[in-house]
């Protein structure tokens, strides 16, 4: 479902009010209410959670834990106890998640999220000058934001992420990578900083919609990325399908004349050398 013309001069007329009638950024506004609109028809939350809540929040029943990733429960594998979701690398977080056993915690911090934390402080580079930024986003960092999604999504959509699963705990991302052509993610510079860091997990609510069924939504300081969680059998029906983008939104900011829409970049998935044959293709 994509927005009439009607609708989208409506929100781009509230878009220049709340400028303050300020001239000059008509194609902003119009672009802006455009993504933002395009999301809001295709897309409801289906879990969404500060990062820096005054108190631990923690995701999943502690009282008989079983793995996401492995399936399995104790006795068959320990549980130490909730485990952080998102790396303390993008700063100080409360979000724990209770379905995560010692083993997997542990096989995921020495590999995906030590990919992850690099890409996160490439954000950022040493020197302020952005043409040192990341120029592609590694296999490793990207299965890291999915297992972040993974860890948020609510029980009962799991089952639309078997192969997404299989995916995120191969060690092998060259193996995998011939499946990805095209397959991306977006980072937004925010024009002004965001006071509360948060994750969220996005679903489809038209089937029909070219456009990935799950998105996941990472954001702190002056930093978002991103990412549509690959092998989800909700989009078999879309494979090959041209115009299956991940959808794009303004992340405005500011008030007043000072209020603009976020920088966007797509960063594409590093690709391995080893391709694998299978007719498979997924989005961007």
């Amino acid at each position: 479902m994509f927005p009439s013309w009607d609708e989208i001069q409506h929100a781009a007329y509230e878009r220049w009010e709340r400028r303050g009638w300020s001239h000059g950024a008509d194609h902003d506004d119009w672009s802006a209410a455009e993504m933002d609109l395009v999301f809001q028809k295709n897309y409801r939350p289906a879990a969404e959670y500060p990062l820096a809540a005054s108190e631990r929040v923690v995701v999943g029943s502690a009282l008989q834990p079983r793995c996401r990733f492995c399936e399995r429960s104790a006795p068959r594998t320990k549980f130490q106890g909730p485990r952080l979701i998102v790396p303390r690398v993008v700063g100080d977080t409360s979000l724990y998640s209770a379905e995560i056993c010692d083993e997997c915690h542990d096989q995921f911090a020495t590999s995906i999220d030590a990919d992850f934390d690099a890409f996160w402080r490439s954000l950022d580079p040493p020197s302020g000058d952005e043409s040192a930024s990341p120029t592609s986003v590694p296999i490793g960092a990207y299965k890291s934001m999915a297992r972040m999604a993974i860890l948020i999504a609510p029980a009962r959509e799991l089952g639309h992420f078997t192969d997404t699963l299989e995916w995120i705990g191969n060690p092998d991302h060259d193996f995998d990578s011939s499946l990805f052509e095209g397959t991306g993610c977006l980072v937004y510079r925010l024009h002004v900083p965001h006071a509360v860091p948060w994750v969220s997990l996005s679903r489809r609510t038209n089937a029909d919609a070219p456009l990935p069924y799950a998105v996941f939504l990472l954001v702190s300081g002056r930093h978002v990325v991103e990412i549509a969680l690959p092998l989800c059998s909700r989009d078999q029906d879309h494979e090959g399908a041209e115009g299956m983008k991940l959808p794009r939104r303004s992340f405005t900011t500011g008030h007043g004349h000072d209020m603009r829409s976020a920088a966007c970049r797509l960063l594409p998935l590093e690709r391995g050398d080893r391709p694998r044959k299978r007719g498979m293709r997924l989005f961007a």
